[in-house]
This record gives structure tokens, C-alpha cells and sequence, in this order.
């Protein structure tokens, strides 16, 4: 799934510490935060806060069944993202702070 997040500014700002690893803390393939909209994503119970929810775009890994745009995209392997490559032992592995 996508899941784009439209925070007030303090909200936003513990979300952006995160990073990337936002994805793997609400277990998704892909996540947008954005400035607090009210007019975009729906309402939630937290003031401040709207969500969307959607289908994430590009293909599913066939290693971490994330589903991303860089899929296919690299010829010496095929059916994986660019994450799982630098994750395979000939790779240089993922460096991750939280997640």
C-alpha cells in the first residue's frame, strides 16, 4: 500500500526523523508525509492529522514483497528492488537507524 500523511508541523517534524524507515514502522511499500492539508486525505481522530490510504505504484519484489517503482529495473536482477540488492551478500547491506 501507499500511505500519504498530511501532519501539522510538529507532527511532521517527528515523522521526517524517521526517513525512509517510516515504511517499515507502519509496515507499507511506500510513505509520503506531507505539510498539514485539511483538504486532502480524510479526517482523522488526532487533530492535525488526515491519511490516505492506496495502492502503491511500480511492481512487487519478489524478495521483500514491497511494491516499488524500481522493480525489474536492474538487469543482473531481475524480479528485485534496489533495496534488496544492496542486501544480498555480494551487495554493501542496508544501514538503518530505527526500524
Amino acid at each position: 500500500a501507499k500511505v500519504e500523511i498530511w501532519a501539522d508541523d510538529s507532527l511532521k517534524a517527528l515523522l521526517d526523523r524517521l526517513e525512509n524507515e517510516l515504511r517499515f514502522v507502519l509496515i507499507t511499500s511506500q510513505v509520503f508525509v506531507y505539510a498539514y492539508d485539511e483538504k486532502h486525505g480524510e479526517k482523522t481522530d488526532l487533530a492535525g492529522l488526515n491519511v490516505k490510504v492506496s495502492a502503491a505504484e511500480g511492481e512487487k519484489c519478489l524478495r521483500c514483497w514491497h511494491v516499488l517503482p524500481d522493480v525489474n529495473t536492474h538487469a543482473a536482477h531481475p524480479g528485485l528492488c534496489s533495496r534488496c540488492i544492496i542486501n544480498l551478500p555480494s551487495g554493501s547491506g542496508e544501514e538503518r537507524k530505527y526500524a
